[in-house]
């Protein structure tokens, strides 16, 4: 199914509340995007409509952020990145990523370090991570090992956990190489994916229930991701 879409730390936003960095982002960002891409959006309907909810998506270049937001924004959703530190410290950058509500996350400090995106999706936001912790280094593309954050922050919240794999922003922006490639619009594919259960893990021991639930997170999405890397190397 083919959908073209619908036309300190954290900060105290609703949910889907749009500050004046969103719209700075889509005044410069999405005529830029409309020149690169061609949009095959599947199964947007799959995220939810209101209320809190952990999305954890492929990485394949820097720019899946820009192409991720623009499918969730079209499906009049927010979206807040978790994002590592470091990120919020410079002044330009860091002012943005508060400003547009992202989620702020100290990856050294272990179950402290996710408190943040846990209130964030306690408060109604749709949370973007990216389990694998950076963009894959595989050369083939696909997928690499998971870690455990976005499965502990749909545990701790009862929020969905809803994969979504992408595939054709390297072919624009290719990882780890500081060039964008222009010349023609390339397909760039997302595909939304059914949440992931875990609601049979909750009263297990939690090192249990977030061991089963990574699994079943990788398991999936990877099966999604070489769906689509398989459909466009054909």
């Amino acid at each position: 199914m083919r959908d073209s879409g619908r036309s300190e730390g954290v900060r105290p936003v609703p949910g889907d509340a749009r500050g004046p960095a969103w719209w700075l982002a889509l005044l410069v960002c999405k005529p830029l995007l409309l020149l690169g891409r061609r949009a095959d959006w599947r199964r947007t309907e799959r995220l939810p409509g209101s209320g809190g909810a952990v999305l954890a998506a492929n990485h394949v270049s820097q720019a899946d952020p820009l192409f991720l937001g623009e499918m969730i924004l079209a499906q009049g959703r927010t979206p807040r990145f978790m994002a590592k530190a470091s990120l919020f410290h410079s002044r330009a950058v860091g002012w943005w990523f508060r400003s547009a509500g992202h989620v702020e996350v100290d990856r050294s400090d272990g179950r402290a370090g996710i408190r943040a995106a846990v209130e964030a999706v306690e408060r109604g936001a749709l949370l973007v991570v990216y389990p694998e912790g950076s963009i894959t280094k595989r050369p083939d593309g696909r997928l690499m090992t998971l870690r455990s954050g976005a499965v502990r922050i749909a545990l701790e919240t009862s929020a969905p956990l809803i994969p979504v794999a992408q595939w054709g922003v390297q072919a624009i922006v290719p990882a780890y190489e500081g060039r964008v490639v222009l010349g023609r619009r390339r397909p760039v594919t997302l595909l939304v994916g059914d949440p992931v259960p875990l609601e049979d893990l909750r009263e297990l021991p939690r090192a249990t229930a977030v061991t089963v639930g990574v699994q079943r997170l990788q398991d999936t999405l990877a099966a999604m991701v070489d769906q689509l890397a398989d459909e466009h190397a054909r």
